[in-house]
């Protein structure tokens, strides 16, 4: 699941030889003024999980836009059927975004048993360079480092304005911030929905290197990646747009 996640999947690499991964993340974010401006309007995006091209799974990426403020959720679903037993992995979390800045996140995951969470909070203005950013991994909080722009959610085309420099991004598998590369490809076209989209791929190197691509309103629609040797993909099979009613 980007993931927007993830918008990035956990692989789990089985004693019987069978993979299973997903990833996601969470958050919540009200803004009054945009309540005044603005519809809210509702996109649901469903991918299938797949490990060396076989299907292990769902993500579905929910993004609710208000105005200038996007609050996205995710929703992965992972189960592998073993001889003896069945492995399971939910995902569970949102991310908010408000002026194109990150500015809540947080995770809540279930992986064979073992519960994990993760949760930043943005405070400050960026025009005074007063921001201060704080994270957390299971409860604990993460020594401060430079502040992080994205996650490894990956739901969305990072800023244009962020492209051509190193970027910050928190890796949601463990609360540190590290800087990648991202670098820009040719546009690919994809084929979803019933008809073909030329789509922006890029490359991220490192925390979590992936091959992303996003359609034009620069969200997500695949993601590839290499974990232990094994092919991990998110592919997008359904777009629907909903009125908020709530």
């Amino acid at each position: 699941m980007e993931i927007a996640y993830f918008l990035r999947l956990f692989l789990i690499f089985l004693a019987s030889g069978l993979i299973a991964r997903g990833e996601d993340i969470l958050a919540v974010h009200t803004d009054p003024a945009d309540s005044n401006r603005a519809t809210a309007t509702v996109e649901v995006r469903d991918f299938e999980v797949r490990v060396d091209n076989r299907t292990v799974g769902t993500h579905r990426l929910t993004i609710k836009t208000k105005g200038e403020t996007h609050q996205v959720k995710f929703e992965t679903d992972v189960k592998v059927n073993l001889i003896v037993s069945t492995y399971t992995f939910k995902f569970r979390g949102t991310e908010v975004w408000h002026k194109n800045r990150l500015e809540t996140a947080g995770i809540q995951s279930e992986e064979a048993g073992k519960k994990r969470s993760f949760a930043l909070q943005t405070d400050g203005e960026i025009q005074t360079d007063g921001e201060i950013q704080q994270t957390s991994f299971n409860g604990k909080p993460v020594p401060a480092t430079s502040l992080s722009l994205m996650t490894t959610a990956y739901w969305r085309l990072p800023p244009a304005d962020l492209l051509t420099k190193p970027l910050m991004i928190v890796d949601v598998d463990s609360g540190t911030t590290r800087a990648v590369q991202v670098k820009t490809m040719e546009k690919t076209p994809i084929s979803f929905t019933g008809q073909s989209r030329e789509c922006q791929h890029v490359k991220i190197d490192g925390p979590s290197p992936a091959d992303l691509w996003f359609d034009d309103q620069q969200r997500l629609v695949r993601q590839k990646s290499v974990e232990s040797g094994h092919q991990l993909e998110l592919r997008i099979k359904q777009i629907q747009l909903n009125p908020d009613d709530h």
